[in-house]
């Protein structure tokens, strides 16, 4: 008896572990879920479960992905905690998600969220092809919803405050950035300052461009440590 007692605390241990080390990666605005491919490998090789989502972005609005990102979490019964890495756009869907899972007390226990240059605020390169009507038809509604106006969706989403949140924003660390049409250092797509929530635990910038932020070395260490220890460095 004392055996099957036994062994029954032991799966039981080992499903909580397996849940807490679960992490959904959420990649960005026109991008595919290949591209978080080697993040993806790298948290494995940590000994994290890893559910590498996929999504049409330039298709589907935030609110709807957000709702299908809910949705598919809830499907999967074996989950009741759970942490997020996301890139870009991705970070806008976990905050849209957030909108619902905070009216289901059912809903797994978010517990740590790492963005990857998140346009919290909007991004300046969505304030500049905005402007066109053409470009603003081919790329979709969720455009618009990155500017950095303050009425955009970006700016009024769901702000996570009991899950930690760290930040790791991209720049080039000069005057002049990788965009010449946007003013000041940037990724490329936006400023360090339009990727801060106020609510983030920990906040980190590197030198690397928007789109290779999930592809970086030092990102991919930062992330790793972040997950475990709630924090991107010992000080």
């Amino acid at each position: 008896m004392k055996k099957y007692i036994f062994i029954i605390l032991l799966i039981t241990l080992h499903s909580n572990i397996f849940a807490k080390n679960h992490v959904y990666l959420i990649h960005g605005f026109g991008s595919v879920k290949l591209t978080m491919n080697s993040l993806a490998k790298h948290l494995k090789k940590n000994g994290y479960t890893v559910t590498n989502w996929g999504y049409n972005s330039l298709g589907k609005s935030i609110p709807e992905l957000g709702k299908m990102l809910f949705d598919e979490i809830k499907s999967k019964k074996e989950i009741d905690s759970l942490n997020f890495v996301t890139h870009s756009m991705g970070g806008l869907l976990v905050r849209s998600l957030l909108g619902y899972a905070k009216q289901d007390s059912a809903f797994p226990q978010i517990c740590r969220i790492v963005m990857l240059s998140p346009p919290n605020k909007g991004a300046e390169i969505a304030d500049f092809f905005a402007q066109s009507r053409i470009i603003k038809k081919i790329l979709g509604p969720n455009l618009e919803y990155m500017t950095t106006d303050s009425t955009s969706l970006a700016n009024n989403l769901p702000v996570p405050e009991d899950e930690e949140v760290g930040i790791i924003a991209g720049a080039k660390f000069d005057s002049k950035g990788y965009n010449l049409i946007i003013e000041g250092d940037d990724d490329g797509f936006l400023t360090t300052d339009k990727t801060r929530l106020g609510t983030e635990k920990d906040f980190i910038v590197i030198s690397e461009a928007h789109f290779f932020m999930a592809h970086n070395k030092k990102s991919k260490e930062y992330v790793l440590r972040f997950l475990k220890t709630g924090k991107f460095t010992d000080k």
